[in-house]
């Protein structure tokens, strides 16, 4: 079935439009460039206040925060080292969780020193929610055998 006519109520596309040709005005590719240096010019802007927030954070502090997450981090990975060791004991264990939710506490104060649009804010975070979930796993018996 072929439909010749086109309702009032849906634009004819076909009247209104020029084929693409050499001379037919501004091209795609006009209109690409255009948006591409468009987006370059914004990211250029975004990354210039991205370095003024990242720069407002004291130095002492990101190396504070740095060496916390790393602490943390190995403490995680001793803990998977001692739950794969079948010779430890849920007593063994305890030490782990104690620590754990001590150093969860402290990147979560040094998160709060920190300005929101700072990346090591999110980082901080998520080092410190997996450190508070682990303890609370332990602390619930979760690992004992």
């Amino acid at each position: 079935m072929k439909i010749n006519t086109i309702n009032g109520s849906q634009p004819n596309i076909h009247s209104s439009t020029k084929t693409a040709g050499a001379g037919s005005g501004i091209s795609f590719q006009d209109i690409l460039n255009r948006e591409i240096s468009t987006a370059s010019a914004s990211a250029g802007v975004a990354a210039a206040s991205n370095v003024s927030q990242v720069s407002q954070v004291a130095a002492g502090l990101k190396v504070e925060s740095i060496g916390l997450i790393e602490s943390t981090i190995e403490t995680l990975d001793k803990l998977s080292a001692s739950l794969a060791d079948p010779a430890f004991s849920s007593k063994d264990l305890e030490p782990f969780a104690a620590a754990l939710a001590d150093e969860s506490a402290a990147l979560m104060d040094l998160k709060k020193q920190i300005p929101a649009g700072n990346p090591l804010a999110p980082l901080l975070e998520r080092v410190a929610t997996a450190s508070y979930v682990e303890a609370a796993k332990l602390e619930r018996g979760d690992y004992r055998a």
